[in-house]
């Protein structure tokens, strides 16, 4: 289930950078080519860098990707070790679903709103924050039971 989960977040992913090229690569040819730019093609791609952005979160989450200094942990008993893990991790999934419940109830109060460039509600744009919220209390947790079972 989770490898399906993770190509389709990955698959996501690509459309998502292919798409932002191409609405780019547009705009750079109706502006300089046929001389008037896509009013669109600012606002959009800069939404979806940030939906590619978050959901690449999630995929560095998953294999463990994110920078993290942990010399100070390393050099911790065992046991100290293992307790901090567990609360860091735990702290890191309760903002996760902080996050997730924030972001829903910011898109409930404006998420009907259009962007200003074309008629799609911010909502769709704005979705990403719980959607990456959920995938990355997916991906920590199953890190943490991880870590408890091979303890």
């Amino acid at each position: 289930m989770l490898k399906y989960l993770d190509r389709l977040v990955e698959t996501v992913v690509g459309a998502l950078v292919a798409l932002t090229t191409i609405a780019v690569c547009l705009n750079v040819f109706f502006r300089y080519v046929l001389g008037s730019g896509l009013v669109w093609a600012d606002e959009v791609p800069g939404f979806l860098l940030v939906w590619i952005a978050f959901l690449g979160a999630y995929i560095a989450a998953r294999d463990q990707g994110h920078i993290a200094f942990d010399m100070l942990v390393e050099a911790f008993p065992p046991l100290l070790k293992r307790i901090v893990q567990v609360v860091g991790e735990t702290a890191v999934i309760g903002f996760f679903v902080l996050l997730g419940i924030k972001s829903w109830q910011m898109i409930d109060r404006v998420g009907g709103r259009s962007i200003e460039t074309l008629p799609i509600a911010q909502g769709v744009f704005m979705s990403v924050l719980p959607i990456a919220s959920t995938l990355m209390v997916i991906a920590l947790s199953v890190r943490l039971f991880q870590r408890w079972r091979n303890s």
